[in-house]
């Protein structure tokens, strides 16, 4: 980390140029799939976040839980006691003292974690920022009989639709029925999920993947409006998770926006907290 923040600060799109990756390769590999991590065909993602992702790819590559990505918060759940979890119970405030639920419920805390998205943060702590946000659509297909690729890989595509596609099943078979495929395909900065767009995609997915998808059955398809907080020139590798004894704030935009950087600061508050306990209980 300390090397990172050493580096000068520009977007990926001038690193990438400033390290001397001809425009062809930009252009054709890595803006696709980059696109695809960031939600940012532009590129202007800060260069130190394109460094720290980068390496964690060449580090540890990508990876599908077999259950589906629910099973993240269900490990970290697994462990807690069900009868001190509340359900459908949205809170309207935070202060000192606690927090207030819709209906005007008082629930006492010595420490409160708000570990929710960036806007929601902001509405419930005057002193977090609402982030920008990047935007994705994903249209997922059923496929009859056998998939047009059978390796677990990523295609991307140069064209301004679809940066990227994958036969999920293919990387987590258990994602489909036996005797179908499961496609996905995403289209950043796009929340849109009308006939005409769809009609658009599978067009090109025939290109990319060389054959008729006439046949293919859409599932769903999944237009999110505030998928990826923008992650822009100067942001911050790291924001503060502590605002105040017993009041912490944590995810993606704490971080990097992505699931490891939300895990990541969810690391941070929970040491953080730890500490504060303990010094409370030394006192």
């Amino acid at each position: 980390m300390r090397v990172l923040r050493a580096r000068p600060e520009r977007s990926t799109a001038d690193e990438l140029a400033h390290s001397g990756v001809s425009a062809r390769t930009v252009d054709e590999v890595l803006r696709p799939f980059l696109a695809g991590v960031f939600l940012d065909p532009a590129l202007r993602t800060s260069s130190r976040v394109f460094h720290l992702i980068w390496r964690a790819f060449l580090r540890g590559g990508g990876a599908l839980p077999a259950a589906g990505m629910g099973t993240l918060p269900h490990l970290i759940a697994r462990d807690l006691d069900a009868d001190g979890i509340r359900y459908s119970s949205p809170v309207t405030g935070v202060d000192d003292d606690g927090i207030t639920l819709e209906g005007g419920e008082r629930i006492p805390a010595r420490v409160v974690i708000v570990a929710t998205d960036g806007d929601t943060a902001a509405r419930l702590l005057p002193t977090v920022s609402a982030p920008a946000w990047h935007s994705v659509t994903t249209f997922y297909y059923r496929l009859p009989g056998r998939p047009p690729l059978e390796q677990p890989t990523l295609l991307v595509d140069s064209g301004e639709l679809v940066l990227n596609t994958a036969v999920i099943s293919a990387a987590a078979p258990g994602y489909a029925p036996p005797g179908s495929a499961l496609v996905a395909a995403s289209v950043p900065e796009r929340a849109d999920a009308d006939p005409a767009t769809e009609t658009r995609v599978r067009t090109r997915l025939a290109r990319l993947y060389d054959t008729t998808t006439a046949d293919w059955e859409l599932i769903r398809a999944y237009p999110i409006r505030r998928a990826l907080p923008v992650m822009t020139e100067r942001h911050p590798l790291r924001s503060s998770v502590r605002l105040g004894p017993g009041r912490y704030v944590c995810g993606d935009h704490r971080d990097t926006s992505s699931q490891q950087g939300a895990l990541m600061s969810g690391r941070r508050t929970a040491r953080a907290v730890l500490h504060e306990l303990a010094d409370r209980s030394r006192s």
